[in-house]
């Protein structure tokens, strides 16, 4: 009888038993602790250190990035500044293309970690993913490891250069996850943290606007370089770089020009935007008209961009695009149009409108 009862009990716990470690399964993550844990990430490895971030587009935010440790190899620190060195490419390349892809995650970070509009789905879909940053910057980290040992040990290059193809290769792997990360990141900021985000003047005239309307068209341009930067990093990165031969061909002749996509070259290279003064600004007309003509047109643009751009990731988690060839399939060579056409087609037209709302605001 006392058996009976005991499997009764079973049976009536197992339900409740189940639905406690389903519970379980799914971790709460605390968003307010976002950013400071990305910031932690550098706590956990041995040769990466927390640094100040450049604040390119001056935005009153101050924050910090990951950045390879260079007091841990005198040497290593004198070649990465010798561009006749292939250990050129490693800070000025790879360093930079992961600097420019996480530039969301800099300067919105902190505004998404003290916010109260962002929902649990999307907290988890942060944490998630920087979850997946973090492995990766535990195997630079590694590897790091590794060619700082072997430099600091011996001159035979054909090891030291082993090692930082090594490296080279965790930075691609490390750019695709950042990418995610940076394109939810902007997700949430822009649609979610921001009441208005975007601003249409296509129902007025160009000569009505305000000072106050080119200040705000000025700010919002500065936060959507953050974005436009991170879009074109990551394509530069899967359509030049991503599993070519390219490290090789650097490391072999580091004197050869990297390989180039425009829209990301333009704006890797813009070092400041000082912001021309707004009340010189509104009395020049030409000026004005061509900020009013672009401002209407990067509002009309962004509609469809985050829907191509999510096409766009897509098609590059199924496919690496250097890898097609004759031998392809009919569904390989199809993503490879998608990824193809979103960085020739409005990819580009995007950098095109940047450009000239950066040239008249801030040139």
């Amino acid at each position: 009888m006392k058996k009976f009862i005991c499997i009764i009990l079973i049976c009536l716990l197992l339900p409740i038993t189940s639905l406690v470690f389903t519970g379980c399964k799914d971790k709460k993550y605390d968003l307010t602790k976002f950013y400071s844990s990305y910031q932690a990430i550098a706590d956990k490895t041995q040769n990466l250190i927390l640094v100040d971030a450049n604040n390119t587009y001056l935005l009153d935010v101050d924050s910090q990035k990951i950045d390879i440790d260079y007091s841990k190899s005198s040497r290593l620190s004198s070649l990465v500044d010798n561009n006749n060195t292939p250990y050129y490419y490693l800070k000025h390349l790879y360093q930079q293309l992961l600097d420019d892809t996480l530039s969301p995650v800099y300067f919105f970070g902190g505004a998404i970690s003290s916010s109260k509009k962002v929902s649990n789905k999307q907290t988890k879909n942060l944490f998630e993913n920087l979850n997946k940053l973090e492995q990766d910057y535990i195997d630079i980290d590694y590897y790091m490891g590794l060619l700082i040992n072997s430099l600091n040990a011996t001159n035979d290059q054909t090891i030291n250069l082993s090692h930082l193809k090594k490296v080279l290769l965790q930075y691609e792997e490390a750019i695709i996850t950042a990418s995610t990360l940076s394109a939810i990141t902007c997700d949430i900021y822009f649609n979610t943290i921001l009441s208005n985000s975007t601003f249409d003047y296509s129902n007025t005239t160009y000569d009505k606007l305000t000072e106050g309307d080119l200040t705000t068209i000025s700010v919002n341009v500065r936060a959507r370089m953050h974005y436009y930067k991170s879009v074109y990093a990551n394509i530069y990165n899967q359509t030049c770089l991503r599993d070519s031969e390219i490290i090789d061909k650097l490391i072999s002749s580091p004197n050869i020009s990297a390989p180039n996509y425009q829209p990301y070259t333009y704006i890797s290279n813009i070092n400041a935007l000082n912001g021309k003064p707004v009340g010189n600004l509104i009395n020049d007309k030409t000026s004005v008209k061509i900020i009013y003509d672009n401002a209407i047109a990067l509002f009309k643009l962004q509609n469809n961009f985050d829907e191509a751009y999510s096409a766009f990731n897509t098609s590059t988690s199924k496919i690496k695009y250097l890898d097609l060839n004759s031998k392809s399939t009919i569904n390989e060579i199809n993503y490879g149009n998608i990824i193809i056409g979103f960085a020739n087609g409005i990819a580009f037209d995007s950098y095109e409108i940047i450009k000239n709302l950066v040239t008249a605001l801030y040139l």
